[in-house]
């Protein structure tokens, strides 16, 4: 691959980050990965935070990235870099793809416009963020680089594809385990003897990572004694991961099959890739079978297939399925086994597509007919890339948290002993990080593969909700701000003190609604308030 090509993926990538958006930090996930990272480098920081204290932090290069921040230009910036590293490094290693299977350059924006810049961009917990996210994620770091692994191995460079690897095992482990069984299951089919150094590579380099992940996994094997680590930690915490609906489970499967066409085609036909594209197929649909048969189904309640959250890496079935698959017929296109191929992808793009993933499979066309001029072609395209991107620079997401409430938060940072305890809304995960203080419990660091800690949160979410019957069922985000409503509407005076007493902590957080008047309790002060939280303490 030229300069002119990779040019012309960093432009693509940033494009794609244009179309999707920018959430700044803090968002989503850095409510609970920045005070771990916090804890870690203070320990003296959330000295009453026993649910945080007992988070096994994984996530080794969101903490690098976030020391970085610290120690240079901010936290925001850094991530924002990081952001812009991650989509181009997307495109880069989606082109090093398509060009070692032989597809042309224009098949990198209708690969971009088909799997990512799209309304569903992976399965479960794949559709968190995609492949291209608007916010920091270690995940899309991981993702990144079994991409790259991908690539490294269809060129043969099977030591560095090991360590590409082995280093994703640093930024989300599960996800390089997806990673290694995709990326040596295409060796082991093209060529047998690439998979046992690319495997030494991976396991050398990972070892640091792993070891306190299979210490983890260790200690599951007997979580049941304490919880029911499926129903009451991973379907309660993330109901969307493992009951996904029944219209993504066939989007995604179309993928595959689009994905299974083309490596069958380019298997009967000869092509180059052929092999590894059989052999990453299958992986990728092993890892959806999983999903179909073990968490829509439930035909089998091992706690072994849970930990493998086998829809986090379906993004990379979006991305794979259409390389595949233009690979296969890209110099075929009047053929009648080609018309098909493109009669499986536009049905692809109907089903899935947005306005701004068509402009890139525009582009894509567009690139096709100045096939002859090949210069002209990319250079034409990296100017139009850039240009997109200078006019149109990603547009950043709301705040997830009103003002007023960041406010009442940074004022409990300045006016409460640095050793308080608070009860707090269970949804209300930016509190750690505008506050500083210790949390008793919350819905966001819900551990699901740490039984100790799943059992904790559990037991002490029920106890400051104390659901009522109308929402005690319900699951996940929904059922967390549910419990917070009729927790507020339940929370009266004795309600709250009552609380403070259980838990012995000190002051009480009760959001509030529009026009409501906090109530004014002659035993418990309310020295912070603003228009969406007042917080209550301690008990005279």
């Amino acid at each position: 691959m030229n300069w002119q090509g990779i040019l012309f993926a960093l432009a693509l990538g940033l494009l794609a980050h244009s179309f999707i958006g920018y959430a700044p930090f803090p968002f989503g996930d850095d409510f609970a990965y920045a005070p771990l990272t916090e804890i870690r480098l203070d320990p003296s920081l959330f000295p009453r935070d026993e649910q945080l204290r007992m988070f096994s932090n994984h996530a080794l290069v969101y903490e690098a990235i976030y020391r970085l921040g610290l120690w240079g230009p901010g936290v925001e910036p850094v991530f924002r870099i990081a952001v812009w590293v991650l989509a181009g490094a997307v495109a880069v290693a989606v082109l090093a793809i398509l060009r070692r299977l032989g597809a042309p350059a224009w098949a990198l924006p209708v690969v971009v416009g088909l799997g990512v810049v799209v309304a569903l961009p992976g399965l479960g917990r794949g559709h968190f963020g995609g492949l291209i996210s608007p916010f920091f994620h270690h995940h899309n770091v991981a993702l990144a680089l079994v991409l790259g692994a991908v690539a490294m191995a269809l060129a043969r460079r099977v030591w560095l594809a090991g360590i590409l690897l082995g280093v994703a095992a640093y930024a989300q482990p599960m996800t390089a385990f997806h990673g290694a069984a995709i990326v040596g299951l295409g060796a082991l089919f093209q060529r047998p003897g690439d998979t046992l150094p690319m495997a030494a590579a991976a396991i050398g380099v990972a070892i640091p990572a792993a070891i306190p992940i299979l210490g983890s996994m260790i200690a599951t094997s007997d979580a049941n004694t304490q919880i029911d680590l499926i129903q009451d930690a991973y379907r309660f915490r993330s109901p969307a991961h493992y009951d996904p609906p029944w219209s993504h489970i066939g989007l995604t499967s179309l993928y595959l099959l689009a994905g299974w066409a083309g490596a069958a085609l380019m298997l009967r036909t000869g092509r180059a890739g052929g092999r590894f594209a059989v052999g990453a197929m299958a992986a990728l649909t092993a890892l959806h079978l999983v999903t179909l048969i073990v968490y829509k189904w439930q035909i089998t309640d091992w706690v072994g297939f849970f930990i493998l959250d086998a829809t986090r890496s379906s993004s990379l079935g979006f991305v794979l399925g259409p390389v595949f698959a233009i690979a296969a017929v890209h110099d075929r296109l009047r053929e009648p086994v080609a018309l098909a191929m493109v009669a499986l992808l536009a049905a692809l793009a109907v089903l899935n597509g947005v306005p701004a993933g068509m402009l890139l499979l525009a582009l894509g066309i567009g690139m096709i007919f100045l096939d002859r001029v090949v210069r002209a072609r990319q250079l034409l395209a990296i100017g139009l890339a850039t240009s997109l991107v200078l006019l149109f620079p990603a547009r950043p997401l709301p705040p997830p948290l009103p003002e007023s409430s960041r406010i009442a938060l940074e004022r409990i940072r300045t006016e409460t002993p640095v050793d308080a305890l608070f009860v707090i809304p269970v949804s209300l995960m930016e509190f750690r990080h505008y506050a500083q203080r210790s949390a008793y419990v919350d819905f966001k660091l819900f551990s699901v593969a740490q039984p100790e800690q799943a059992a904790l949160t559990r037991t002490r979410i029920d106890q400051v909700t104390r659901p009522a019957p109308d929402v005690e069922t319900l699951e996940g985000w929904l059922g967390a701000q549910a419990w917070d409503e009729a927790t507020r509407r339940a929370a009266t005076c004795e309600y709250m003190e009552d609380i403070l007493n259980e838990v012995g902590a000190e002051y009480y957080v009760r959001p509030l609604v529009a026009g409501e008047a906090a109530p004014q309790c002659d035993g418990l002060p309310s020295a912070i308030q603003t228009e969406t939280l007042a917080i209550y303490g301690p008990v005279a």
